[in-house]
């Protein structure tokens, strides 16, 4: 699911895609203005209707003027956190099958699509005995809470409202994959301190 979700938000929805989203939300989409919705929500900042899909601004995001949500502008370095994380695995996202207007040298490394591509990396990685399963639990367990917060409920709540019946079908798809992988791995509370709960960050991706 987590490989689906990325794919849904790192390139334009193809005829399988389609299919797979009117099946599973009983509406029919058109592909050509799903098309445009992708590109015009997630591509263009210029479009007007552009919902900026990087971490580190949907975390910065404020509500202003009643209703409207506010976000700084994207910087190039705005996911250098997460480089620790993907290099200790060898991922890269340049290698990913992706929009050219979606990937790129200067593109920030906190992309949303991108960070669920890690994830499902992680697990099949887990699932197919590559990685040890202790050390996989606690790496994703550590990397969910460390850089999968409330900007990723508030990224599917936009979508979601965003009025495209093809971007509600993305949201779901995306938001039911990290609440399935969040229960699975839940942050490994290891001590209880004044401040309150602490939790152990692998030491296999300690920076």
């Amino acid at each position: 699911m987590l490989a689906a979700a990325a794919a849904l938000l790192l390139r334009p929805p193809r005829a399988s895609t389609l299919a797979a989203l009117s099946e599973s939300s009983g509406i029919e989409l058109d592909p050509a203005q799903a098309r445009q919705d992708f590109y015009d929500a997630l591509c263009v900042p210029q479009s007007g209707r552009y919902i900026p899909p990087y971490a580190h601004v949907l975390a910065q995001g404020r509500v202003r003027d009643g209703d409207w949500w506010h976000f700084p502008p994207p910087r190039f370095d705005g996911g250098d956190a997460l480089a620790p994380w993907y290099d200790a695995v060898g991922f890269d996202p340049m290698r990913l099958d992706a929009d050219p207007m979606v990937k790129g040298p200067h593109r920030p490394l906190d992309n949303v699509g991108v960070i669920l591509a890690y994830l499902a990396g992680l697990v099949a990685s887990r699932e197919t005995g590559k990685t040890d399963g202790a050390t996989a639990d606690a790496i994703i367990a550590g990397f969910l809470t460390e850089h999968v917060g409330a900007w990723l409920d508030r990224f599917c709540d936009l979508l979601g409202g965003s009025g495209s019946p093809y971007l509600d079908a993305v949201a779901s798809a995306v938001l039911e994959a990290v609440l399935m992988t969040r229960a699975d791995f839940p942050a490994p509370v290891v001590e209880t301190t004044s401040a309150g709960f602490s939790y152990a960050r692998p030491e296999v991706i300690s920076p």
